[in-house]
């Protein structure tokens, strides 16, 4: 039996079924679906050049997606309960904070200086592209940025698996949340950045079936009528 049709829940968070459950389930399966088209160009000048204006585009767009799937981890972590509990807060706010940091400089600011580096003479272009080339992977600062990010999604994540599975969650739900917080340290792009939220989007799913379950089968009882209930009386 899982938590949600044990008990019922107190949740921090009320919004209306349509706009929960898009939050809940969309972001997640968009970034799955997304970090697929993560442009993985040759690493020189004029390759990155090539794919800048794609490479700025795609990580403004993953700024968004950042700040969707952390609304829908909260949500998820909501119907556990679990919404105030200082795994999620710490976690989900160190991976807001520093993950965004990270996606803008490592991917929004390099497809900029690479895309205005495209008017510059051969020799200027290869000083720029020296410039940033180590800024997604190497560079120590950015590095440190991506680093701390992560750590905070797989706190928020396991935490949130552990909790789910106290709380009496389907096995299913939270292997899969504990699978997505521990993907994301193979990194964003594809392969494991789709694993990793196609996780997040599939632990979502179970937990919105068992809940819809839980609530058809209560809303089917029937409970006995005061008259069914009587002893018959004799003519």
């Amino acid at each position: 039996m899982t938590y949600a049709a044990s008990q019922p829940m107190l949740r921090t968070w009320v919004l209306p079924g349509t706009i929960r459950r898009v939050l809940l389930l969309v972001p997640a399966l968009a970034f799955a679906v997304f970090a697929v088209f993560h442009p993985n160009p040759e690493i020189n000048a004029q390759a990155v050049m090539d794919v800048a204006t794609w490479f700025a585009a795609f990580h403004a767009i993953q700024l968004l997606l950042i700040g969707l799937v952390a609304v829908s981890v909260l949500i998820l972590a909501d119907e556990f309960g679990a919404a105030g509990a200082w795994t999620t807060r710490l976690g989900i706010g160190v991976f807001l904070i520093f993950f965004s940091a990270y996606d803008a400089v490592a991917g929004f600011s390099t497809g900029l200086a690479m895309r205005s580096a495209r008017e510059l003479p051969a020799a200027q272009q290869e000083v720029v592209f020296q410039t940033v080339k180590d800024w997604p992977g190497f560079d120590p600062s950015v590095f440190a940025l991506n680093i701390i990010g992560t750590l905070g999604w797989v706190v928020a994540l396991v935490g949130l698996a552990l909790i789910a599975r106290r709380a009496g969650a389907a096995r299913s739900e939270w292997i899969f949340l504990g699978l997505a917080g521990l993907f994301l340290l193979g990194g964003h792009p594809f392969p494991f950045g789709t694993i990793t939220f196609g996780c997040v989007f599939i632990a979502a799913l179970l937990h919105e079936i068992s809940r819809s379950s839980s609530a058809s089968a209560a809303a089917g009882r029937v409970e006995p009528s005061d008259a069914s209930s009587e002893p018959l009386r004799e003519a």
